[in-house]
């Protein structure tokens, strides 16, 4: 079962240690950057658990009986899942105790008070649980204070900062890392999103150790993107308008609302920097080498100007007039 799961062995030891020793927590925050395993993590943890072919201390799951079954298609009865809803900025209240009218009877909480229906225990997983607003996570202080007998609660978040201090001190926190190059482009051939090898390295080098990111770039508008970035860096010197007609294109067929956009020229503005590094480590020409690097230094300003929300027509035009001029410019010696 966990052969899927990469990167995280330090992680796996510690629980099986723990589990072994009859020492696991009520509750955990599992941290680290998105699309890197902690919510499958979660998930692996809890078939470990309520299998009925593998005894606790095995730390494994079998994947054939009607537990593994169950939580393999997200039916167990007594593995409890919420997020916040898509759209929504905000994890609601009601998930977790109900709505007005049934304030206390519904909800995660309600739920986790239960008798377990299936197994000898209840695990509930809270994803993106940076979004709780203050009343939401002090709707779920009870149920961390004092938990029903056998509960696991497992609460998934990028960073324990966004998270409430009573929330953050009530539960054993697991960090998480990015993944490794390799193991990006192993999960890519494994899962069978890409055709092959070279496919699947050429997009883990800017996943940043991320797979949903690696996925994401697949889709072929980004691929487009790479290409006519590229192709309008390889043109020396650079002409500044017909690459900015070029990149505009791309993100017009693309689509996508301004948060998606914004998205894009990151995307560009990385593509950008990964091809002048890459020229970079190739030349072996001085002033040329100096006028790369002078390009990539421009190239991570527009990173911090993309963060300080700078329109992205006015990040993609400055940028590109800057590259071109640099790269007409002599370097003084």
């Amino acid at each position: 079962m966990w052969e899927s799961l990469r990167g995280h062995q330090a992680q796996i030891e510690m629980f099986r240690r723990a589990i072994q020793r009859s020492r696991t927590a009520h509750a955990y925050l599992f941290v680290g950057p998105s699309g890197i395993g902690k919510k499958l993590f979660a998930h692996n943890m809890a078939q470990a658990l309520f299998c009925e072919r593998c005894p606790d201390a095995d730390f494994n799951a079998c994947g054939e009986c009607s537990s593994c079954k169950q939580i393999q298609a997200g039916t167990h009865p007594d593995l409890l899942t919420i997020g916040c809803p898509e759209g929504k900025r905000e994890l609601p209240i009601e998930l977790l105790i109900g709505s007005r009218e049934q304030r206390g009877r519904t909800g995660l909480c309600h739920e986790l008070a239960l008798r377990p229906m299936s197994a000898s225990r209840r695990i509930a997983i809270i994803d993106d649980a940076e979004t709780m607003n203050e009343a939401s996570a002090n709707s779920l202080l009870k149920t961390l204070e004092e938990p029903p007998p056998g509960v696991i609660l497992f609460l998934i978040a990028p960073d324990t900062d966004p998270i409430l201090p009573t929330i953050r001190s009530r539960c054993q926190t697991v960090r998480f890392s990015t993944l490794s190059e390799q193991d990006i482009e192993e999960l890519l051939i494994e899962n069978g999103d890409v055709q092959n090898e070279a496919q699947a390295k050429s997009v883990s080098q800017f996943a940043e150790g991320n797979l949903t990111t690696a996925r994401q770039l697949l889709d072929s508008g980004l691929l487009q993107l790479k290409a006519t970035v590229e192709n309008c860096l390889k043109e020396f010197p650079i002409n500044s308008l017909r690459s900015v007609k070029a990149i505009n294109a791309v993100f017009e067929e693309i689509g996508g609302d301004t948060s998606q956009q914004r998205q894009n020229m990151r995307w560009a503005n990385q593509f950008c920097i990964d091809f002048l590094r890459r020229t970079l480590r190739e030349t072996a020409d001085p002033t040329a080498s100096d006028k790369l690097a002078l390009m990539m230094d421009r190239c991570f300003e527009a990173e911090q100007h993309l963060k300080q929300t700078m329109s992205i027509p006015l990040c993609l035009d400055s940028l590109f007039d800057d590259l071109a001029r640099i790269s007409r410019t002599p370097v003084p010696v």
